[in-house]
């Protein structure tokens, strides 16, 4: 079954012991597991004092490397985003921007967002919001992280409803919540778990709304894959969470 990831990362996570990848060897990696696009973002982002140096790596890593989606990390807090925006736009490979607003210390309620948003909007860009990176029980015990509100993105979505929105690592009682209301919401599997997960979720969630995510290195990228081929949908709708929907918000 052909399967875009919505959700991997390149780079190294400073609190554990999970690989660091190349983004050669995450495209290795993802293969094996019969993974055969993702869309990318750079974990040496998530710390930096600002994310410019990781994505123009993470654009330079990826270049040739087929199937692999840059996906840049833009702060909105920093007063120089719309010049990390320049930057990354350069890049004709450029479609999305991934938001970590719990680790990089700002609410979507911020108005610089909504000026990204806008700016976006211009750009013909996604944006992705990254709802959690770790399950908040197992972060670094010095750091006091929860996930990004349900709230909050419903705010943003009122505020823009024509936004078309990816939202990553949202939890299962979070999607049940949202996804029925915001029918532009796409949202990836990769924090949602329950006793038959996918069928638990399309018991209110359009088919449509989900999108299949391994979250490496950072989960385990053979449970992703389980989480779908377990499960009892249908093969059309297999192929829609594996990649149909993501690849129809992705515009390929």
């Amino acid at each position: 079954m052909n399967t875009f990831d919505a959700s991997a990362w390149i780079g190294r996570w400073p609190f554990s012991f999970c690989d660091a990848h190349t983004a050669k060897s995450l495209q290795a990696h993802l293969r094996q597991h019969g993974i055969g696009a993702a869309l990318v973002s750079p974990l040496d982002a998530v710390f930096a004092p600002e994310p410019g140096p990781a994505n123009r790596d993470l654009l330079r890593q990826t270049r040739g490397l087929k199937g692999l989606e840059p996906v840049p990390v833009i702060n909105p807090a920093l007063a120089n985003w719309w010049e990390e925006v320049a930057v990354c736009g350069a890049d004709e490979r450029v479609r999305a921007v991934r938001l970590l607003p719990n680790y990089h210390g700002y609410r979507l309620s911020l108005r610089a967002v909504d000026e990204l948003v806008e700016e976006l909007a211009v750009r013909g860009w996604r944006l992705i919001v990254q709802m959690q990176l770790i399950d908040a029980r197992h972060e670094f015990h010095a750091l006091n992280l929860k996930p990004v509100p349900a709230e909050a993105l419903a705010m943003l979505l009122r505020r823009h409803p024509a936004l078309d929105v990816l939202a990553s690592g949202m939890l299962r009682p979070d999607i049940l919540k949202l996804a029925p209301r915001y029918s532009r919401l796409l949202c990836d599997l990769s924090f949602a778990e329950w006793f038959d997960t996918i069928e638990n979720l399309t018991a209110k969630v359009s088919v449509r709304q989900l999108a299949f995510a391994s979250h490496t290195p950072l989960l385990i990228t053979a449970a992703a894959r389980a989480k779908l081929d377990t499960s009892t949908l249908s093969a059309a709708q297999k192929r829609a969470v594996a990649s149909g929907n993501l690849a129809r918000w992705w515009g390929r």
